[in-house]
C-alpha cells in the first residue's frame, strides 16, 4: 500500500483521468495547457489512460509524448507530487520508480492498483477502476497478457516503429471487442467494490467509466466518486486543504468552474 501524508495541505489537490491523448480528439496541446492553469497546486493525481496508448520507455515516444511529459515535469519542478496511476492503455511502465525512471517520466509517485493519500484530517484512496467489474473476464484476461513480464521483455526488444504499429493494434482491438461490458455501465460491481472500498476512507476516486457520478453506500458515510474524463468532457476535481470539491472544466483556453 502506497500513502502520501499531507498533514496541513497548503495548496490544491487537483483530480484528471482518462484524456486519451492523440492527435484529433484530445491534443497534447490542450492538455499540457490545462496542466500549466492549476491554481496553487500541491498534488496532481492522474488516474491513467493518459494516451491513446503508451509505451513508456522513451525509444518509443513521438512528440506528443515528449510534451505532455514536458508539462507534468513544469509541475514536479514547482514543488508539486505529481502522481501517476497506470491505467489499461499504459504499457512497460516501471514496477517502482527508480532513479532511473524519474529522469524518463517525471512522476513523484507511481502506482499499478490502489493509492492512498492523507490530506489533512480526510483520507482519500484513488484506482484506475478498469479491473472493478470482475465479470468482463476477456477484458481480464486481455491485461493479464499484455502486462506479463514475458509480453514486456518481446516489446522492449523490437524497434519503435514497429512497437507502435502493434500498439496501434491492440488500441484498434480495445475499440473494437467487448462492446457489451464498455455500453454497460457494470453497476452491480461498483456497489459491490464500493461497499468494500469506503469502510477506511473518506473518499474513493475512480476513473475508467468516463461518467461524472458518486455511489454511496448505506451505512457508510464515505463516498465512491467516479472521476469524469477528460477526452469527452475536459474536466477536471479540485478539492481545497479542507476538502471542498469543485469541478472545473476547461474551455476555450481556460479552466472555469463547472
Amino acid at each position: 500500500m502506497t500513502v502520501l501524508n499531507v498533514s496541513k495541505p497548503d495548496g490544491f489537490l487537483y483530480i484528471v483521468a482518462d484524456s486519451h491523448l492523440d492527435e484529433d480528439l484530445a491534443p497534447a496541446k490542450e492538455f499540457v495547457e490545462m496542466l500549466l492553469q492549476l491554481q496553487n497546486p500541491h498534488t496532481v493525481v492522474f488516474l491513467g489512460d493518459l494516451f491513446k496508448i503508451w509505451l513508456a520507455p522513451q525509444k518509443f515516444w513521438t512528440e506528443m509524448h515528449y510534451e505532455t511529459m514536458e508539462g507534468f515535469a513544469q509541475l514536479r519542478d514547482r514543488g508539486c507530487n505529481v502522481v501517476f496511476l497506470a491505467g489499461n492503455r499504459e504499457m512497460l511502465l516501471p514496477r517502482k520508480l527508480t532513479d532511473k525512471w524519474k529522469k524518463i517520466i517525471p512522476f513523484t509517485h507511481l502506482a499499478h492498483s490502489e493509492w492512498f493519500l492523507n490530506w489533512g484530517d480526510k483520507r482519500y484512496a484513488f484506482t484506475h477502476g478498469d479491473t472493478i467489474n470482475y465479470n468482463d473476464k476477456q477484458y481480464l484476461r486481455w491485461k493479464a497478457f499484455t502486462h506479463n513480464s514475458i509480453f514486456e521483455a518481446f516489446f522492449r526488444t523490437i524497434p519503435g516503429v514497429l512497437a507502435r504499429w502493434i500498439a496501434g493494434r491492440i488500441e484498434a482491438m480495445l475499440v473494437n471487442t467487448n462492446k457489451e461490458y464498455k455500453v454497460h455501465f457494470p453497476a452491480t460491481e461498483i456497489q459491490e467494490f464500493a461497499k468494500s472500498a469506503l469502510q477506511n476512507v473518506d473518499q474513493y476516486f475512480v476513473g475508467h467509466f468516463h461518467l461524472d457520478q458518486e455511489v454511496m453506500v448505506e451505512g457508510s458515510s464515505g463516498v465512491l466518486r467516479i472521476v469524469p474524463d477528460w477526452l469527452s468532457q475536459r474536466k477536471v476535481i479540485k478539492l481545497n486543504p479542507a476538502g471542498e470539491m469543485e469541478v472545473l472544466r476547461f474551455e476555450n483556453g481556460k479552466l472555469n468552474t463547472d
